[in-house]
């Protein structure tokens, strides 16, 4: 963290600073982003978040244009001028409300406390070149191969460029590298037994919200202004902050009335509270191997006025047997559905990560079996769109269980998501719109109940 001369430039130095520790770390932004916001003017708490968010989002993009506008390769600059020279560019090229010499000036003084005299030459006369040429058209880039520059034209690494244009396409791969890039609006999700989302609707607007019902899951909201957290909806517990595809996700088959439903890796509660506001006569137990996680989902259950059992416990080791109507897994991921909200995680993923999670997964779906009774479900979800993450590991697992069978999911979701609907037992929601991408395998365990 560096001190900045006046509170607009501690904004941009305060960003930088969560830029470069993100990156040079493998926590996610929002663990340095809410020190940062502690530490800044509420007023700039927005500008903060776009201009880390921003920067992460375009990183690749940003490097290409300071690495032809410095003529050197990243590796030859000084590690501590890139996060300044990043935000700077970032500000060029997607916001207009700072002069453009501010922006280059800002930089510079903030790159002058960092280094030496040198160093602060540099990033002015890098910067200043950017900010003669201020739009991204008029830096083409050099690259022959069609997919390596539409990852550096839509800021993702190559791997993952590769692996979806071969499974889906140039345009199906264009498309979702620009869904990824685009800042999402806040969700809130309503519960039935409080009216729905219509009463909650109203009361948010009569506080100066704006908000649209959402499109994929039947209780959420998408926010377009105002500020939800502030209200006495949210102090009142009428709302929980979930994305819609995520709300949508956990309803995958529709609940039933009385079912017992476990939740494993549940905290901060997200499946369970999307189940119980849709179905409010749900007995849900919600475990945990955190006890610290287990204590978020506690402060959610009372804000929200639920009730449920929480229980500190391995997921591949539950203290329960074969007792459950439905068991619910958030199996851990490489989050490529989630690239909206956590950029970071494009630049710092790997093909070895998504096999070491991909087994991990199975491990866990494993253990997960035996909780389930017979002619009960077993709903395994993942925010990773990726196959070996999800199609790969229910197969194994099949091939393991001859107890267990793929779900028919053919009129047993609701209406707005069976158009995902891609195969027996199994549903995916790509990142879209405004929304999280999101895939979800359902298993019947065979036998009379």
């Amino acid at each position: 963290m560096t001190t900045a001369r006046n509170p607009h430039d501690q904004v941009r130095a305060e960003a930088a600073w969560v830029v470069e520790r993100t990156l040079n770390s493998r926590a996610p932004a929002d663990t340095f982003l809410q020190g940062a916001l502690d530490r800044c003017d509420p007023r700039d708490a927005g500008l903060l978040r776009e201009l880390v968010l921003g920067t992460l989002r375009w990183l690749r993009r940003l490097d290409d244009v300071i690495g032809h506008a410095s003529e050197r390769s990243l590796e030859k600059i000084e590690p501590a001028l890139l996060a300044p020279m990043r935000v700077a560019a970032y500000q060029i090229f997607f916001l207009d409300r700072v002069p453009m010499h501010a922006v280059v000036n800002e930089a510079v003084e903030h790159a002058r406390s960092l280094t030496h005299r040198g160093g602060a030459s540099f990033v002015n006369a890098v910067l200043r070149r950017i900010a003669r040429a201020p739009s991204l058209e008029q830096w083409p880039i050099e690259e022959s191969r069609e997919t390596r520059r539409l990852a550096i034209e839509l800021s993702h690494p190559d791997f993952l460029v590769e692996r979806w244009w071969a499974r889906l396409g140039e345009a199906s791969t264009r498309r979702l590298l620009e869904a990824n890039n685009r800042p999402k609006p806040l969700h809130l999700m309503a519960s039935r037994d409080r009216g729905g989302r219509e009463l909650l609707a109203e009361s948010l607007i009569d506080e100066g919200c704006e908000v649209e019902a959402s499109a994929l899951a039947p209780l959420g909201l998408k926010v377009r202004a105002g500020r939800p957290l502030d209200t006495r909806a949210f102090r009142e517990g009428e709302f929980y902050v979930q994305d819609e595809a995520s709300q949508a996700a956990a309803l995958v088959p529709s609940p039933q009335p009385g079912e017992r439903v476990l939740d494993l890796a549940a905290a901060p509660g997200g499946k369970s509270f999307a189940l119980m506001a849709m179905e409010p006569t749900l007995d849900c137990v919600l475990s945990d191997l955190d006890p610290g996680r287990i204590g978020l989902v506690r402060a959610n259950f009372k804000r929200l006025g639920r009730s449920g059992g929480l229980v500190v416990a391995d997921a591949r080791r539950s203290p329960f047997v074969g007792v459950f109507d439905r068991v619910v897994l958030d199996v851990p991921c490489s989050g490529t559905g989630t690239f909206r909200k956590h950029p970071e995680l494009k630049w710092r993923l790997s093909e070895g990560e998504i096999d070491r999670l991909s087994r991990q997964s199975l491990r866990l779906a494993r253990a997960s079996c035996d909780l389930v009774r017979p002619g009960g479900l077993l709903t395994v979800i993942s925010c990773s769109l990726e196959e070996e993450e999800n199609e790969d590991v229910v197969t194994s697992l099949l091939a393991e269980r001859s107890d267990f069978g793929r779900c028919e999911l053919d009129g047993c979701v609701i209406h707005s998501l069976a158009a995902h609907v891609v195969g027996p037992g199994f549903l995916r929601i790509w990142t879209a719109d405004d929304h999280d991408g999101f895939s979800v395998s359902v298993l019947r365990r065979k036998g009379e109940p």
